[in-house]
């Protein structure tokens, strides 16, 4: 997913221009995001997140056991779906509940599909042939624009505003507002206009560097954006992982410890898409074994046991922004 970032080299000369008025970013801040949100400099913080709550109700179900009885601590949710109301329905009776929108531009499933929040004539670069979003980030890419990107993102959130739900953050399907200099800079712009978290990374970008060594040549303009992002009072991440994705066992319990036994000290997400896996979600997706593998690891008392010994942290995005928050008092 976050070969994307490889275009925020250019991207950050746009951002730039709608923000001037940031205040300047330190060029080598010496704590860790984590730290300057208030953690021990040496503390290890996580979030299990899921993606694609309210996909199905596989998802739904999924992301509720996760929560309830395991290690999840927040989820997103891709609002263009079927089973929206009734995670949003859940949301209600459990407000403490860290629930942010996954920003969904894509449709990649060949028996089930959606359309944009916006109507049509609002994003027609949104819309494949039959009237659903793109299969690919390469097809919205060459299909799409920037303002129908913005337009389809503010649509997501104003909806979710409408049926009540919280948004805790905002995340990207597929990685999609990646796909271009301009989707970035439109989502950035969203994010710090409506000061809602997102998805950003400007720590030490130990996993991230690992899975995408293109990253690396673009590294201090990232670590620059994301400034910004802070600068504009919310909260970045050291780090992201993700990768459990290709993961493809029901058994990633040893899998998570190995990649938080050598986790560095900091602010990390690792994302997962738990799903429960059913006949009817295999007609979806051929994901299903790597999505029940997430599942059954967040509820795992081995891998709690392994955090606890550890003493590894468990957050969310909710509590980062209320940390952030707290700093600006």
């Amino acid at each position: 997913m976050f070969e994307r970032f490889v275009a925020l080299g250019s991207a950050l000369v746009l951002v730039c221009a709608l923000f001037v008025s940031l205040p300047a970013a330190a060029e080598d801040s010496p704590a860790s995001y984590a730290e300057r949100l208030g953690w021990p400099a040496d503390a290890r913080v996580v979030i299990f997140h899921n993606d694609d709550a309210g996909m199905c109700r596989e998802a739904n179900v999924a992301s509720i056991k996760g929560f309830e009885e395991g290690l999840i601590t927040s989820w997103s949710v891709m609002m263009p779906c079927s089973w929206v109301p009734e995670i949003n329905a859940y949301l209600q009776e459990h407000p403490e509940v860290c629930s942010g929108l996954h920003l969904t531009l894509t449709s990649e499933w060949d028996k089930y599909r959606w359309r944009p929040v916006a109507g049509p004539e609002q994003v027609p670069g949104l819309l494949d042939p039959d009237g659903y979003m793109w299969g690919s980030v390469r097809d919205v890419v060459a299909n799409a624009t920037p303002d129908e990107v913005e337009t389809e993102m503010r649509a997501q959130i104003d909806l979710a505003r409408r049926m009540g739900m919280p948004i805790s953050h905002l995340d990207t399907h597929m990685g999609t507002v990646f796909g271009s200099e301009d989707f970035i800079q439109r989502y950035v712009a969203v994010g710090m206009e409506e000061q809602i978290p997102l998805l950003m990374i400007g720590g030490h970008m130990t996993w991230l560097r690992q899975e995408n060594e293109e990253i690396e040549a673009n590294i201090d303009n990232i670590r620059l954006l994301a400034e910004m992002v802070w600068a504009s009072g919310l909260p970045v991440l050291d780090d992201l992982h993700t990768v459990a994705y290709g993961w493809r066992t029901l058994d990633k319990t040893d899998l998570f410890i190995d990649l938080l036994r050598d986790m560095k000290p900091g602010l990390a997400q690792i994302i997962i898409h738990a799903t429960v896996q059913t006949p009817n979600f295999d007609e979806i997706s051929g994901s299903g074994i790597t999505r029940q593998g997430d599942l059954n690891a967040m509820l795992d008392p081995r891998l709690k046991a392994f955090i606890e010994e550890e003493g590894i942290i468990l957050t969310s995005w909710r509590e980062m922004m209320e940390r952030r928050a707290a700093l600006d008092e």
